[in-house]
């Protein structure tokens, strides 16, 4: 990347105060000055003169005209060799200091008012600014090429190939996204950020509380040196356990580095206890209560510990009001001579927006043709249609032309940012001759079967990405709209992408003219600089102005996306840039909503869906509402209904993401899934969400580990964004540290070398389960000659590091993608030698997996808060590219099938007993059986309710499991909300959960006998329904927002109707609970059915 040579530090200039007090002081507001210094040479001393020019023009006047009368003063003066560089960015940048860091003026259409510069007056109280004329210089040519290969390797993208415009939304975003960074680097807590524990807020579980009266035995390791063991509390913190360590040293006068700082960590594991966190709430501790399990801990000098060093080269920060056009009166064309416009305000735009189709080509015919077909332009806002107009029908062919304006009812004036010029080209049906057509809110175009087919589409930002109106001719490149049995498309990705085909060789092309103006059209920040702080809309923008004397900005301006706004002054002082509008609509109806918005701000996002949105003044009153509330009472799940695809609105979406800011970081890992997700909403690149994910991975390694993955997927999974997460997730590498860097690239080969190997074993056993005996040999052939590394972290659990393969313990899984069993040395550790064991499929789609047992870690959650334990197991399982993707393997556990086959075979599906006869031979002693018997029971129920909330459908007897303790689990999601499997054309699961005979005789349910197992049974299970029940609007928000996925089974917003009907959204209480306890009676009706699938399951082998 090109790097500015910064210039030394210049003397800061006699600053009296912010702009806004400048102003009052009788300073010319029309007029700005700014001293220019040129700085041609690098490593001038601090001291040297430097030859500098002054200009003074029109506080309305861009970067550009800035350059033009600095090239101007130079000639005039003669003090610059080359002053006609000056003029071109590529040659030579304006920087300005502010605080410790330099900036640089980097969009040339800027208006040098809104520059977020230190200003100070001269004796005529004229406003000045001290600015440097720097040559822009080419970084080392080797470390830009090492750099750019290493991050293209790790993201599985090359973006510069792809950033040739300087004023691009690519490269703006790179420069742009350089500032939340570099806030969020100086103020990390390194240490933290190395050792963060893995915690939990969740009350002990019941069956753990007798340890809160007992004393735990802990072993402590200090390099080869010393191991010895104490009893501790568990009330106790690391802190209190680091210095029983430095008294034994002492009393044991073993030799260390007192001055040294230590930490506890995990041995044998990448995890660490540290802080003031009691021990009974780390998860590790807890994991290894349950397990009856030794803790050995290795107390680590921090000097030892991978280096987060940042070796990266940065960008060089650019000014944060790229992008803001003052206010519509500054732009206003009335009063003004013709010398003194400079831009046009779109608010002045007063007729109806129109595009002129000039036509299509296309490189190669498809194969089966259309006859004829239409072009529908549409105006898009988020994933609404608010206008359409179509073509006249033409013969299809390998150029069609059209030259033909169409004309949309909708006004340039009232465009919001963020909105699209959609088209598509759509086949004909012969007897449907298309019109122009106004649909009505929600329409989606995609839906219109039996009538016309979509063939290509393509989006196009209205409103760029520095609030300029597009003008002038395009031709963009379309995507394919594919058929449903190639897959389904991104949801909504024809509404919501605004990327052209890359392919540009060989895919359609349509090319059209959109008005053209004699200066650029710009969508101003503000109405008017009036003093409004009288007005509903006067406090929108929170103030982000500093005076010369700041150094450094908060945390919202690092979330700012679009540079920082101003909050207008509570006295008679004028400020430098515009405030909001003065628009007293509504406002007493605005602040009586506000003050009782408490009690119902769960109904936020229905008032807001019932907004014009192309009202400006309607806009304006929405905003101040926004600007008013207070974050901290919105439920979470009303903040991410918020940054659903209903909500474009950037003001909606940062109130959304300012809720987010207070969530601990075992609450983003719980939502982090869907915030990725939800990065296909923003009409831009940088966003406020963008920006707060970025800044929430660099403070945590836990968060940074599954955001690197989840955005990496999507980059290579999804085109239609894919630019969008390359450069979000090149924001997050450039500051993550080295130790990060180093160990992606672990995993990414690993990733890489595993999937090589698996794409030549499904070419060399395409059948569907018949393997040969050679198939071991040749997979552990494969393995050998493969790149793995020598060890790497698990990309579904960073906590565990793996060592060298065992190739005699790996095996190719009959199943029609041939998923490798694969085994793995563990790291050292004196307690477990147990091999770390992984499924890695290639051709599975796994995020649907991922999101089910995701929704299982947020149900867990949700009872844990109560007290309630059902011992989940929510097994590890990523997505690490484009339908590939490794699942965790539980050890000590077997599926259903392999118990029933050990007890008598494929009959066994029908022995009630065979389930309880082998948990008993796991646990002989009968105290062992009635804890492994009460795990059964919780676990049973806690998946009972989870499987039938979700509709989660192909439950045979190889899809659930269960551990040697009695732990029952299912595995194996693909099928979801509902969606049976079929067999003969007849669904083949009646029941609406799997409670079949044999999990009965294990509770002691035989012949419908009662018991007290049972009743606990049942009665755990309506206590956990009922709570989920409770959290319905979080559950169905979630997977609400995974719709963007485009996962089969979630592609629609109709799929959402099974989740609340499950959850019996409508009903009472009383009658929900009734209605789960009628579905219980329905499974022992029906359990007889189950057994019968099992049957037909193991004898058939129909998976």
């Amino acid at each position: 990347m090109a790097t500015a040579v910064f210039p030394n530090r210049m003397d800061p200039p006699h600053c009296v105060g912010s702009p806004t007090e400048l102003r009052t002081q009788g300073g010319s507001e029309n007029n700005l000055k700014f001293i220019c210094e040129f700085r041609p040479e690098e490593g001038n001393s601090a001291d040297s003169d430097y030859e500098s020019v002054t200009v003074i023009l029109p506080a309305q006047c861009s970067i550009s005209q800035l350059r033009l009368r600095i090239c101007m003063k130079a000639q005039e003066q003669n003090c610059h060799p080359d002053p006609l560089a000056i003029l071109d960015p590529e040659k030579y940048i304006l920087l300005y200091a502010r605080g410790d860091d330099w900036y640089e003026a980097h969009d040339e259409c800027q208006i040098i008012r809104t520059l977020d510069i230190p200003w100070s007056h001269d004796d005529s109280l004229c406003l000045v600014a001290h600015i440097v004329a720097k040559p822009l210089v080419a970084g080392d040519s080797e470390q830009k090429k090492s750099q750019q290969e290493c991050l293209t390797y790790l993201i599985g993208h090359d973006l510069d190939n792809e950033a040739s415009d300087r004023l691009g939304e690519l490269t703006v975003t790179r420069r742009k996204l350089a500032s939340p960074r570099r806030l969020e680097l100086r103020s990390r807590d390194e240490v933290l950020y190395a050792t963060e524990p893995w915690v939990t807020q969740a009350p002990i579980p019941n069956e753990l509380e007798e340890w809160l009266n007992r004393k735990l035995r802990l072993t402590l390791h200090y390099m080869s040196k010393i191991s010895f063991s104490i009893q501790v509390d568990l009330k106790a913190t690391p802190d209190v356990l680091l210095e029983v360590f430095r008294r034994v040293m002492a009393d044991q006068r073993v030799q260390y580095n007192t001055s040294e700082e230590l930490v506890l960590k995990v041995s044998g594991r990448e995890e660490f206890l540290s802080g003031e966190t009691s021990l009974c709430d780390f998860l590790w501790v807890r994991q290894c209560l349950k397990a009856n399990q030794d803790l050995h801990l290795s107390v680590v000098p921090v000097s030892q510990l991978a280096a987060d060093t940042v070796r990266f080269v940065d960008w060089p920060l650019v000014d944060g009001f790229s992008g803001q056009f003052s206010s519509h009166d500054d732009l206003s064309l009335l009063g003004k001579d013709l010398d003194d416009i400079f831009m046009i305000s779109l608010w002045d735009c007063n007729r109806k927006f129109r595009v002129k189709l000039l036509g299509f080509d296309i490189p190669q015919l498809p194969n089966k043709p259309p006859h004829s077909v239409y072009v529908e332009a549409s105006i898009l806002y988020g994933g609404k249609v608010l206008c359409s107009v179509s073509s006249l029908p033409k013969i299809f062919g390998d150029e069609v032309l059209w030259n033909e304006w169409l004309e949309f009812d909708i006004f340039l004036r009232d465009l919001p940012r963020g909105v699209k010029l959609s088209f598509t080209i759509n086949a004909c049906a012969s007897d449907v001759s298309p019109t122009t057509r106004e649909p009505k809110p929600g329409f989606s175009r995609d839906t219109q079967k039996g009538k016309t087919k979509i063939l290509y589409f393509v989006n196009l930002l209205l409103i760029d990405h520095r609030s300029v109106l597009s003008q002038g001719p395009y031709t963009l490149h379309m995507w394919s709209y594919p058929d449903l049995e190639d897959g389904a498309i991104t949801y909504q990705a024809d509404k919501l992408s605004s990327a052209t085909n890359p392919h540009i060789d060989e895919s359609m092309a349509i090319s059209f003219l959109l008005d053209r103006y004699s200066f650029p059209v710009v969508l101003p920040n503000t109405f008017s600089h009036n003093d409004g702080s009288d007005s509903p809309t006067s406090d929108l923008f929170p103030d982000k102005s500093t005076s010369s004397t700041q150094c450094t900005s908060s945390t919202t301006d690092s979330l700012s996306p679009h540079g920082k706004f101003l909050l207008p002054p509570k006295t008679d002082k004028v400020t430098l840039r515009s405030p909001s509008p003065v628009f007293n609509t509504k406002r007493d109806y605005l602040k009586r909503f506000r003050e009782e918005s408490v009690q119902y701000g769960s109904n936020l996002p229905h008032f807001l869906r019932n907004m014009n949105w192309l009202d400006r003044r309607v806009v304006e009153d929405v905003h101040w509402l926004l600007g008013h509330w207070d974050p901290g009472e919105l439920d979470v799940h009303v903040a991410l209904e918020l940054l659903s695809m209903d909500f474009p609105d950037e003001i909606v979406r940062k109130l959304a993401v300012k809720r987010l800011e207070s969530l601990p970081n075992d609450d983003v890992l719980k939502y982090l899934l869907q915030l990725v997700q939800t990065l296909k909403v923003e009409p831009y690149h940088d966003s406020f969400l963008a920006r707060y994910l970025i800044q929430r991975a660099l403070r945590s390694k836990r968060i940074g580990h599954f955001f690197f993955w989840y955005v990496r997927s999507e980059v290579a999974g999804c085109p239609y964004f894919r630019q969008r997460m390359a450069v979000i997730l090149e924001a997050y590498l450039l500051g993550c540290g080295q130790a990060m860097i180093d160990s992606f690239t672990q995993q990414v080969q690993a990733v890489e070398a595993l999937q090589e190997v698996a794409m030549i074993i499904k070419r060399l056993y395409p059948d569907k389960t018949d393997l040969p005996s050679s198939a071991p040999l040749k997979l552990q052939e494969l393995l050998r000659t493969s790149n793995l590394p020598n060890e790497f972290l698990l990309p579904f659990d960073p906590r565990i590091k793996v060592g060298t393969i065992l190739l005699d313990k790996c095996k190719v899984m009959a199943s029609k993608k041939k998923p490798l069993w694969l085994e793995f040395s563990p790291m050292p550790s004196p307690t477990s030698s147990t091999p770390v064991g992984i499924i890695f499929k290639e051709g599975d789609d796994l995020r649907q997996d991922m999101l089910v047992i995701q929704t299982l870690v947020v149900m867990e959650s949700i009872w844990q808060e109560q007290s309630l334990d059902l011992n989940l197991i929510p097994y590890g399982c990523i997505s690490t590219g484009h339908n590939i993707g490794m699942i965790e393997i539980v050890r000590n556990a077997a599926t259903i099938a392999a118990v029933q086959r050990s007890h008598g075979g494929t009959t066994a599906a029908f022995r009630n007993d065979a389930l309880f006869e082998w948990l008993k031979s796991k646990c002989p002693l009968q105290e062992i059986h009635y804890k492994t018997v009460e795990r059964f029971v919780k676990s049973c129920a806690g998946y009972c309710v989870a499987t039938y909330v979700l509709g989660i459908g192909d439950r045979h007897n190889d899809n659930i499991m269960i551990t040697d303790q009695g732990n029952l689990f299912h595995i194996d999601f693909g099928h979801i909300l509902g969606n049976r499997k079929h067999f003969l054309g007849v669904s083949r699961e009646r029941a609406p959960f799997v409670l079949t005979p044999d999990f009965l005789y294990v509770m002691g349910r035989v012949k419908g006998r009662n018991s007290l197992y049972f009743q606990r049974f049942r009665d755990t299970c309506t206590q956990a329904y009922l709570l989920l029940r409770s959290h319905s609007r979080l559950l169905v928000t979630l997977f609400s927002l995974m719709l963007l996925t485009g996962i089969p089974e979630l592609s629609a917003a109709e799929d959402m109707r099974y989740l609340r009907e499950a959850l019996q959204e409508d009903q009472t209480e009383a009658e929900a609970k009734e209605h789960f306890l009628q579905r219980i009676a329905e499974c022992e009706h029906l359990g007889w059915t189950v057994q019968a699938n099992w049957w037909i399951h193991m004898v058939a082998g129909i998976k």
